[in-house]
């Protein structure tokens, strides 16, 4: 049987590049204006690059029709559906961004209709990551999208491939993050004497992500220390331990009454009764930034990186005990991301005054 490859023609449909595939002739495209002319060696035609790719995405289309070759939004159904038994909150917040990434039209397709192996490549991913203002916002659902294709290639029962998303690089972010003052941190517990001035005072004292210390319970409390189990915190799952949060100074008193008062159920609760979640602490900093108690970038886990950038300028504590207390493993994310002591002028100052040279 004779192998199918390009050929040229100059008068059929108008002259261009052709295949034959099961008696049925493909048109490959015009021959480019910017390559030299078509011509034929020992026999055989010597098509450009842009028609070599067409031929090949023909080729690739014919040989996975017969091996199930699946469109991207049926992909993405069954990965979300695999994703909801193991975590069904992180398959709700993928949900909507391999949509949007499926409803995303390229040269008037949809991408969602696209199939995986023979048509799926990396500009549709670029292409619908553009659409969207923030780096970090690209970075994430590009991510998004990456993870559900690598799914589907270590899926032996799926004839995907390989990874066509893979060679998209994922924007680099800079770290938007800042270091709450001790005046605004003080200008926000004068603003408030309600339940948000203990949550408040937990953050300040602990360096605690916002959501950790919403869901502390009574239970959770022995000795001065908060200790949750692996399923009830970020990095739980990843490492298997306990989250341990130490309890010290003006904290200790403040935990102490609302133990007290809500033996059972969360401890820090908002005016009606729910958690200090991320929809009623934007409503207080909002309130805060509007009466100018607190610059604009300023947010709840502007807390956590002022715990870590202080106890590392006051010198008491190393990189890796900072780590630990906020709960990592190593120190990169405190070198990386929690550490502004290098915007400190002062400590900056002092750091070389230490050298003795």
């Amino acid at each position: 049987m004779k192998t199918p490859f390009p050929w040229y023609s100059e008068t059929r449909s108008g002259g261009g590049w052709f295949v034959k595939l099961n008696n049925e002739q493909h048109a490959l495209g015009k021959h480019p204006d910017n390559a030299p002319q078509p011509r034929k060696r020992a026999g055989k035609w010597h098509p450009p690059q842009s028609i070599l790719k067409r031929f090949y995405q023909v080729m690739a289309l014919r040989d996975t029709a017969a091996k199930s070759d699946y469109a991207l939004e049926t992909i993405c159904a069954m990965y979300l559906e695999e994703l909801a038994e193991e975590d069904a909150d992180l398959s709700k917040r993928y949900e909507p961004i391999l949509g949007s990434f499926c409803d995303h039209l390229r040269k008037g397709k949809r991408v969602g209709k696209l199939l995986v192996n023979a048509e799926l490549d990396t500009e549709h991913l670029k292409s619908w990551a553009r659409t969207f203002a923030s780096d970090q916002t690209q970075r994430t659902y590009m991510n998004c999208c990456k993870a559900a294709m690598a799914w589907a290639v270590n899926k032996k029962c799926i004839n995907v491939l390989h990874n066509p998303l893979l060679g998209a690089k994922s924007p680099k972010v800079r770290s938007r993050a800042v270091v709450i003052s001790r005046q605004e941190h003080q200008a926000l517990l004068d603003q408030w004497h309600d339940s948000f001035r203990d949550f408040l005072i937990a953050m300040w004292f602990t360096g605690a992500r916002p959501g950790e210390i919403a869901k502390i319970e009574a239970r959770h409390y022995t000795t001065g220390l908060w200790r949750l189990e692996p399923r009830e915190h970020k990095t739980g799952k990843a490492t298997g331990m306990d989250r341990l949060i130490g309890i010290v100074g003006e904290l200790l008193e403040t935990v102490k009454r609302l133990c007290k008062q809500y033996p059972k159920g969360r401890l820090f609760r908002n005016t009606c009764g729910g958690p200090w979640n991320n929809q009623a602490t934007f409503v207080r900093f909002e309130t805060a930034r509007a009466k100018k108690l607190i610059r604009p970038e300023v947010v709840p886990y502007s807390y956590r990186h002022a715990w870590a950038t202080h106890a590392l300028e006051a010198g008491n504590l190393s990189e890796y005990e900072v780590a630990k207390a906020l709960g990592h493993q190593t120190t990169q994310m405190v070198m990386l991301h929690y550490d502004h002591s290098r915007r400190n002028s002062e400590h900056l100052k002092s750091i070389f005054e230490r050298a003795g040279r």
